[in-house]
């Protein structure tokens, strides 16, 4: 399986069309089966920012292709136009991949005007519905606020609210991945056996001590790749190795004992 994550397009404030340019033409000759989108298609939030993303995410020739709003997206109520423009801001795909069908999530975590943000309990029994019972390929999340701190990137304070929340429910599930953006720097954590992976800033200069760059991930049977892609500047490998579960560490205690929802409300 091919993934390309891109994320923090940041439409408006110095955005640089080049770097976009040189980047959708490598990712369609990536020819990936989903493009993961994790947010920040825009600066502010205004409309006209949402429509110039959209006219270049066009050019996309992915058929997967899964974006979920940032914070920068709720701005301005933004996320009206995000609706108008790509649809609802949570949804799930399943997608025909090499040795079976991947699962892919996508949750929105942005609050209106605020950087942190949060996934809400109420939408818990909705994410459990969507992973539970799945056994027919990689299940993978995709979210815009990380989960965990991200290195190189200072002092955090807009962390996804609820994360050790959302940790847990995906323990749980068995969730593969979980493809962010967010803070501009890439990192891969392994948490319990699920995959975090962070992209940084594909196509704007707000940058914290990296290049403008994205993700491209691919899967062949137990082991991943993940390339740190520069926009026309070629390439450098991020992570590697195998997907798949890498510590066999049983969690006793139910989920219900730290997070608790009834499934019978979906």
């Amino acid at each position: 399986m091919r993934i390309a994550q891109m994320s923090d397009i940041h439409i408006g404030s110095r955005f640089v069309p080049d770097l976009m340019d040189a980047a959708l033409e490598e990712i369609n000759a990536f020819e990936p089966h989903l493009v993961a989108i994790p947010g920040d298609l825009t600066t502010k939030g205004y409309r006209d920012e949402f429509e110039e993303a959209k006219s270049y995410l066009n050019r996309l020739e992915c058929e997967n292709v899964v974006i979920v709003p940032g914070n920068h997206d709720g701005r301005n109520v933004g996320y009206y136009h995000f609706e108008d423009l790509f649809g609802k801001r949570a949804s799930s795909l399943e997608i025909s991949v090499p040795g079976g069908e991947a699962k892919v999530v996508a949750l929105d975590s942005s609050e209106p005007d605020l950087d942190e943000g949060q996934v809400g309990r109420e939408n818990y029994a909705w994410l459990d519905s969507q992973f539970r019972g799945w056994d027919r390929g990689p299940k993978i999340l995709v979210i815009h606020h990380h989960l965990l701190d991200i290195p190189g990137t200072g002092r955090d304070r807009n962390i996804l609210s609820d994360a050790g929340d959302i940790l847990a429910i995906l323990r749980e599930l068995e969730v593969d991945m979980v493809l962010s953006g967010h803070r501009h720097v890439p990192y891969v954590y392994n948490v319990s056996n699920t995959l975090i992976i962070h992209c940084g800033t594909v196509s704007s200069t707000r940058n914290r001590g990296s290049c403008p760059l994205y993700n491209r991930i691919e899967l062949d049977g137990d082991e991943i790749e993940v390339t740190l892609s520069y926009p026309g500047e070629g390439e450098e490998a991020l992570a590697s190795g195998s997907w798949r579960p890498l510590a066999n560490i049983r969690f006793h205690p139910p989920r219900e004992r730290y997070v608790r929802y009834a499934l019978g409300d979906l």
